[in-house]
């Protein structure tokens, strides 16, 4: 039990976080890394690819400052988490049925709509879902609670893409009419289970009447503009986001269109880049509560840098095993420890409007990632991309090692790394 002294209430709502984790993740592994391979055999190009991408993240985005200051005044912060989820998740049974509803020109753009509207509703809660997992899980553990955590999530999404790799064998549309049936029946058990949860919550802000909306957003950007560790954040942030999704939704039309790999197998990497991290979380976790969450994210970040390098001298369909292995350990790391660094350097007064506007931001560059690069796979070539997105995430990285502070107060050096947990037991 990582929380002896938690009362009964918080371990019981901490279990129930993570069995929805669980659920939430199947949910999402089951369909949305196979949205792609649904747009190409629906007659996609590289384009409409990117925009399949950019849409969903730059119009997801573009309520996070406001449902982050309607959530501050709510008595039930799960209330938008709980009615995104049930819109977002019932969309994947949408996603089976409409596309063939509509003449073939057509099919594309529906599925873009859709995916836009699934993750717009989707992300209208995670203001206050983040503040729910700030109240919920003391600072000192969250490392290895959400390591923990990561693992169920990671075992239930792998469970999800054996079951995909199955199905995708299946005759075209069927196989995917299941695969989002599927999605949406795990994602509204999520959900469900989400709103049994009886978060310990902080007391709603008073609504200040009399002052336009425009005025507080003026006051939030005057109060940002003081938290110099989040700015720095936010500015690598925004270049390192930009950088990953300039080429991250052409790999399976790489794979696909110029190696000649079979749709299907994609899904093979994706269980094998699942199963490192369920593997790797634990370590990478321990390692986040003893040097901080900027050392880790260092570390680990260095392996994601490298991934569109490894694609662009990638020339059979069998190396992708071996790119997907050191994704999974690179982000196995990451991704945890940048979620717990972004609790760390907000402020608990206004977190869910800083997470808000954080996730503002991150949507515009990570719509503006793919759009650049799906259209300019059709004018160049594909392993330009490529290389442009490897020189684009290794600036943003060495920016964020300049730049951003954490409260991590040792050094991570190499031996520490090969040591992992062992190295506290030896003093290094």
């Amino acid at each position: 039990m990582l929380v002896t002294f938690a009362s009964r209430r918080t371990r019981r709502a901490m279990h129930l976080n993570t069995i929805e984790g669980g659920f939430a993740t199947a949910a999402e592994n089951l369909a949305a890394p196979y949205l792609s391979l649904f747009a190409l055999a629906l007659g996609a190009t590289p384009s409409q690819i990117g925009m399949l991408t950019a849409f969903p993240n730059l119009i997801g985005n573009i309520l996070q400052i406001p449902m982050g200051l309607w959530s501050e005044r709510m008595k039930d912060k799960r209330l938008l988490p709980i009615v995104g989820g049930y819109l977002s998740r019932s969309t994947w049974a949408l996603l089976a049925v409409i596309p063939f509803l509509v003449p073939p020109q057509y099919r594309v753009g529906v599925v873009i709509l859709l995916a836009t509207f699934r993750v717009l509703m989707a992300n209208i809660g995670v203001p206050a879902w983040t503040a729910l997992q700030a109240d919920l899980v003391p600072k000192s553990i969250r490392g290895r609670y959400y390591a923990n955590r990561n693992i169920i999530c990671n075992m239930s999404a792998l469970l999800a893409t054996i079951a995909a790799t199955f199905l995708l064998g299946l005759r075209f549309p069927l196989n995917f009419q299941i695969i989002f049936g599927g999605a949406a029946a795990l994602g509204l058990t999520a959900t469900y289970i989400f709103s049994t949860i009886d978060f310990a919550q902080s007391a709603p802000k008073e609504k200040r009447t009399g002052i336009p909306f425009s005025a507080k957003v003026r006051g939030f950007l005057g109060e940002v503009g003081t938290q110099k560790a989040f700015c720095s954040y936010v500015v690598s942030s925004l270049l390192w986001n930009f950088g990953v999704n300039l080429a991250a939704s052409l790999f399976v039309v790489y794979f696909v269109e110029d190696l000649g790999g079979a749709p299907g197998f994609w899904a093979v990497f994706s269980g094998v880049n699942l199963a490192t991290q369920v593997l790797i979380h634990r370590y990478w976790g321990r390692l986040a509560d003893r040097f901080g969450q900027k050392n880790v994210m260092l570390a680990s970040g260095v392996g994601a840098v490298f991934i569109p390098l490894f694609w662009l001298v990638t020339r059979n369909t069998w190396f992708p095993l071996i790119i997907y292995v050191i994704n999974g350990l690179a982000w196995g790391g990451y991704n945890p420890a940048a979620f717990n660094l972004l609790l760390e350097i907000t402020p608990d007064d206004h977190r869910t409007v800083y997470v808000g506007a954080y996730n503002t931001l991150m949507g515009v560059a990570m719509a503006a990632g793919p759009l650049v690069g799906g259209f300019a796979a059709e004018a160049l070539d594909l392993r330009f991309i490529f290389g442009a997105s490897f020189l684009v995430r290794g600036l943003a990285l060495y920016l964020f090692h300049r730049t951003v502070r954490d409260t991590g107060s040792r050094r991570l050096r190499m031996r520490d790394l090969v040591l992992g947990s062992k190295a506290k037991e030896l003093d290094l």
